[in-house]
Parts: C-alpha cells; structure tokens; sequence
C-alpha cells in the first residue's frame, strides 16, 4: 500500500472538481443532495446495502478489483447466525444496511461520500496488494486520527477530508456561518457556545451532514473554535 501526499488545497480542489461534474449549484448554495446519484453520474459503478459486520465496526467498502466479502443476514449478532458471501464487480461500493435505518442520513452521506473519493484519489494506492483486494472502512477511519503514521492512515484522512469538502463546500460554509452568527461578533473564529451549536445543528441539517461533521468542518475553515479530532 502506497499514498500521495495531496495537500489541504489539492483535497479542496479534488473536491470541488467532483461537485462542478455533479452539480455546480453546489459551489453556490446549499441543496438537498441523493449521494447514489453521485456514484452513479461520475463513477458508473454499482453500490449496494448489506450488514457488513454485526458490530457497524466496518460501514463501507470499495471493490478496487472483484471479489467475495462476508456479510451478514441481520445487523446484531445472534447465537448460530452465520455470515455469508457475496460477490462484488470491479468499482462496487458497499455501504452498510444501517446506516439506511434510523437518522443517520448525514452518517450515510459521509461514508458514501468517502468510498466515492476511494475510487477518485486511491485506484493506484493499492495496486500492490491481491488481485481481489477490497477496501473496507471502519468506523474508526470515519473517526478520524489525530496523528497520521501509515499510508493507510492517509488515505483515510484524504477521504475525509474530501468527503468534508464536497458535502460542505468551503465558500457556502463560510458564508452561511457568517450569516447565520452575524449577531454574534464579526471577529472569527467564534467560540463554540450554545448559540453557535444552534447555527452548526439547523447548517447540518441544511447540508445534509452529521452535527459532528459540520462542527468539525467550521472548525477547520477557522470558523469556529474547540478541541476536535480530526473527523466525526
């Protein structure tokens, strides 16, 4: 496993190229946005749901080649449950089946959006490992690292943070966020009190993101300020 080192602006970039192929709207102003039509319109691959693991420690992957993963027939372990196999072609992602159950739809949002930036940045990254190599993403990816080590552990970070950045275009961001908190304060970043936890819950909801996600986000745009890691 290899990894290009993609600074901060290139994974800005990379994204944004992304959201002009989709939708150019999106660089202007927030709008409701259906992820599977991403992968369909700009990767042409195909993506399915299944209980990938009875824990969720894994919420998606992507099929760099075709091959077999387990999943399983329910989302919680029961005594004599057996997983069982299922064939994945070339370029499928994977997503687990319960992140489509209950209000996780910005937790949805973010792990297809991260599978989606596997497939534009990391094709090469593992053209070293098997034949039928695929790439699973655990929750602990999704959540971040606070120090980057491995190449696996950048490539993770790029995918979040393009991810990030595709579902939060950074010039909407700062300008809703400015709106939003102009009765605040003009100097930024702002504190995160709990009028501007009011703002960052009604602008996840307005991007279709997590809370944690949007939190983080104006977080890295100096928009706000707190103790984070680097993605939830």
């Amino acid at each position: 496993m290899i990894h290009y080192n993609y600074s901060a602006h290139q994974l800005e970039k990379e994204a944004e190229k992304l959201l002009n192929q989709f939708d150019p709207e999106r660089l202007k102003k927030p709008k409701p946005i259906d992820v599977y039509a991403v992968i369909e319109k700009c990767l042409g691959v195909d993506y399915d749901w299944k209980y990938i693991t009875p824990d969720q420690s894994i919420l998606g992957a992507t099929a760099f080649n075709a091959g077999y993963v387990w999943v399983w027939p329910e989302p919680c372990y029961r005594e004599g449950m057996l997983p069982s196999k299922v064939y994945l072609s070339k370029g499928s992602i994977l997503i687990d089946a319960t992140l489509t159950e209950g209000d996780n739809r910005g937790r949805e949002n973010f792990t297809v959006m991260h599978e989606v930036f596997h497939q534009v940045l990391h094709k090469n990254c593992f053209r070293r490992e098997t034949p039928d190599y695929i790439h699973s993403t655990t929750q602990i990816a999704l959540n971040g690292k606070k120090s980057l080590k491995t190449s696996l552990d950048f490539i993770e970070y790029q995918a979040n943070a393009c991810a990030a950045a595709f579902l939060m275009p950074q010039n909407v961001v700062r300008d809703e966020f400015k709106k939003r908190s102009s009765n605040l304060g003009a100097k930024y970043p702002l504190p995160c009190d709990c009028m501007v936890e009011s703002i960052i819950y009604d602008m996840a909801d307005e991007f279709s993101v997590s809370k944690q996600a949007m939190r983080y986000r104006l977080n890295s745009l100096k928009m706000i300020t707190f103790d984070a890691p680097l993605f939830n």
